[in-house]
């Protein structure tokens, strides 16, 4: 990655940070905000890979761990193995079909990041959502997955990638 790099992903998470925390806090559809920093985490890891995307994700859930009254580290535990395991998806497909998968795998990874943090809280003793969990899930993935376009153009830029470099690398086989 290099400085450019660097400086536009952390112009696009403060950016976000403060968008998620600022904005969406006063547009809640039922008591519920959209989780953009995971999906920030999610189309980093879909843009750069698992590593990449897995340094974002922590980077995306610590500075939201700052303004949340959790355990410090709880969203970034949570953000970084879901960004993680996009990032290994997003290695192993083909190019053909990306665009609809991309969807699918971000549709997916929402949940799963949202219960991971909730899971992950519930170990360490909080209570994070009682009995509101499903409204929480199925909403803020909804909400989350509205703006995941715009999300997935963002790292494209902060990341140095185009559509094409999103994809994974061929893979060169030995021709005898």
């Amino acid at each position: 990655m290099t400085i450019g790099n660097f400086i536009r992903c952390a112009i696009a998470l403060v950016f976000v940070l403060v968008v998620q925390v600022e904005l969406f806090s006063e547009l809640r559809i039922w008591g519920v905000m959209p989780e953009l920093l995971l999906g920030v985490s999610i189309a980093a890891a879909w843009v750069a890979g698992p590593d990449r995307g897995a340094v974002v994700g922590f980077v995306a859930g610590l500075l939201y761990d700052l303004y949340l009254p959790t355990p410090l580290a709880l969203t970034a535990l949570a953000y970084v193995l879901v960004a993680y395991g996009v990032g290994l998806i997003s290695a192993a497909v083909a190019q053909s079909g990306e665009s609809s998968l991309r969807r699918v795998v971000s549709f997916t990874a929402i949940p799963i990041g949202i219960t991971l943090f909730i899971v992950l809280g519930e170990l360490l003793g909080e209570d994070l959502y009682g009995n509101g969990y499903v409204t929480l899930v199925i909403v803020a993935t909804i909400y989350t997955m509205v703006l995941m376009g715009p999300i997935h153009l963002l790292m494209q830029w902060a990341m140095g990638a185009n559509r094409n470099d999103a994809r994974a690398p061929s893979r060169l086989e030995m021709v005898e």
